[in-house]
């Protein structure tokens, strides 16, 4: 009896040492691993869901051999490390350096990259670039109509109204909720043969046209509640971008996207962003992509028009 009970303590200290190791290896791995990922070449397997294969293989590559050494060492120096870390992070806590939050927030933000796995797309001179029919369309953003100014405040109040959302994001929220009242655009050919630039105070009636309509739209609607926007000329093809922060901001600005806002719209797919020469991040608002930040549809840019 007194040797079963001694088996079955071993074997529970066992698992408990497997345990405390995994979750050692798990806490070393996390930033090792976003290290490892954004330098790992993309393979991606799309069966109607995105698979990242570069990420679970990123993952075991570094998880494997860190389990393997811990394992490997003296039971009590991971014994020791665990009280270490405990009573390190007890002390930082008590004397507010690095709170569990702060914490729990890095290792959310880590998780967040990997998740969006974020592309910053190489922009090419502003300053070199035009873009055909600019008066026509300049002339089409009538921001300053009042219709056009009070359908812009409607939809920027449409969504996103939760108590503090605009006390912690500001005017974000306002362009994320304008793009989601606008993403509902029908698109339409202008008439054979002719390109037809609709204003913005027609465009508002239907939320239809062909995509220098939706582009004029959308560029109205966030100049006439303060934002700035850009119209992006590539081969066949105008869409606008707007900007939403700075670099510092990315993590924030991705979490609200990818865990809050366009969860659903999102998922399973990337961020897509270009930071200018000014560090300020400008973000795609075609309604091509169901969220702020979806994939452009060619990155060839021929054009840009600053509103």
């Amino acid at each position: 009896m007194d040797n079963f009970y001694l088996k079955s303590s071993s074997k529970g200290m066992k698992y408990l040492y497997i345990g405390v190791s995994t979750l050692i290896a798990l806490i070393i791995t996390a930033p090792l691993f976003i290290i490892v990922y954004r330098y790992f070449p993309s393979l991606v397997v799309d069966f109607g869901l995105t698979i990242r294969i570069d990420m679970l293989l990123s993952f075991i590559l570094v998880f494997v051999p860190t389990f393997t050494l811990i394992r490997f060492l003296n039971k009590k120096f991971v014994i020791s490390f665990v009280i270490f870390f405990l009573f390190s992070m007890t002390i930082v806590q008590l004397l507010d350096i690095y709170s569990f939050n702060q914490i729990k927030k890095s290792y959310l933000d880590i998780l967040n990259y990997v998740e969006t796995n974020p592309v910053k797309v190489p922009f090419l001179s502003e300053h070199k670039m035009t873009i055909r029919n600019a008066e026509k369309i300049k002339e089409a953003i009538d921001y300053q109509n009042t219709e056009v100014r009070n359908f812009a405040i409607e939809a920027s109040l449409r969504y996103f109204n939760e108590e503090g959302y605009y006390g912690k994001y500001g005017n974000i929220i306002r362009y994320f909720s304008v793009f989601k009242t606008i993403n509902q655009w029908n698109y339409v050919p202008d008439p054979k043969g002719l390109d037809y630039f609709a204003k913005a105070s027609e465009s508002i009636n239907h939320l239809g046209g062909d995509c220098d309509d939706h582009s004029i739209l959308m560029a109205a609607c966030i100049k006439a509640i303060g934002g700035e926007v850009r119209l992006i000329h590539t081969e066949g093809h105008l869409y606008p971008e707007v900007k939403i922060g700075s670099v510092e901001n990315l993590s924030t600005i991705f979490d609200l996207i990818k865990r809050d806002l366009f969860y659903k719209e999102s998922m399973g797919n990337q961020i897509f962003y270009r930071v200018d020469f000014e560090n300020n991040v400008w973000l795609n608002f075609d309604y091509t992509g169901k969220y702020p930040g979806a994939k452009y549809l060619d990155n060839k840019i021929i054009g840009i028009l600053n509103i």
